[in-house]
């Protein structure tokens, strides 16, 4: 008899061990366990609820005793810095996982993300950028289309500006204002290095020419020059405040690479 009961203990010990160690499942297919999982668990029409709790903040686990890896609840409070939504903690805050995604802010702990949709509450030490020695690149179409150095040069077309502003390509300005012939500057561009410089309009003013006139006519493309010919280079010809490419004629007139329309304002500046 006392044999029968040592056995019948060894198996219930052996059966527990093996249980200890099993894998489960709950719900349909019970016979079908994925082997990576220790519990599965399988429906078409149930979902699972997790353990619903008030959390107070981020940086404080209660209700829970302590932060432990892994942990995670649905929050049902509004406080703080938490919504309701489900929270996993990383050991040492709640990280919120439903609804946008988050990623914890190494500098203040804090989980942040920046919406698609716009962001709402944001305050003067938000901001987008690196904290670290790196730069920041915005793209479209998965190519890179501006960065900002990690100096703080912006780069537009460029990865590798070479002053506060470096644009590649053409620069458009709209609504530029009428400038001062007195006192006003010229910006000149280094053809070396695309520099741009600031120079006295002096030089240029003495000497030179201007002829302002209103096409009378649509197609208009001959225009006389306001002295005779010398270097085309000393020419410049623009049309209602845009600078505009043409050819010389003769000695005393030029052809726009562009027709005019009547009421156009055209004005010719020659440098003598």
């Amino acid at each position: 008899m006392r044999n029968g009961i040592c056995q019948l203990a060894l198996c219930a010990s052996m059966a527990m061990g093996q249980a200890s160690m099993a894998q489960m499942k709950i719900g349909d297919n019970a016979r079908t366990l994925n082997p990576d999982a220790i519990l599965e668990m399988e429906s078409g029409n149930k979902g699972l609820i997790l353990p619903r709790v008030s959390l107070r903040s981020t940086s404080v686990s209660d209700p829970l005793r302590t932060f432990t890896v892994g942990m995670m609840v649905y929050n049902t409070s509004t406080a703080n810095n938490v919504s309701p939504g489900i929270y996993v903690s990383d050991g040492v805050r709640w990280i919120k996982a439903s609804e946008n995604a988050t990623i914890p802010d190494s500098a203040s702990g804090q989980n942040v993300f920046w919406s698609l949709r716009g962001n709402a509450s944001v305050t003067a030490s938000h901001f987008l950028g690196s904290i670290n020695a790196a730069p920041v690149i915005i793209k479209t179409g998965n190519a890179e289309r501006l960065r900002v150095s990690e100096n703080g040069w912006v780069g537009v077309g460029t990865a590798s500006p070479r002053a506060a502003l470096h644009l590649k390509g053409q620069l458009v300005i709209d609504s530029i204002g009428v400038g001062n012939a007195a006192t006003d500057k010229w910006l000149v561009a280094n053809p070396a290095d695309g520099r741009v410089k600031l120079l006295s309009n002096a030089p240029f003013m003495t000497g030179t020419q201007s002829i302002l006139l209103t096409v009378g006519a649509n197609g208009q493309i001959l225009f006389q020059t306001p002295a005779a010919i010398t270097d085309p280079n000393r020419i410049f010809l623009y049309r209602n405040g845009v600078m505009i490419s043409f050819s010389v004629n003769n000695g005393n007139s030029i052809i726009s690479e562009i027709p005019c329309m009547a009421g156009d304002q055209v004005r010719i500046i020659q440098l003598l």
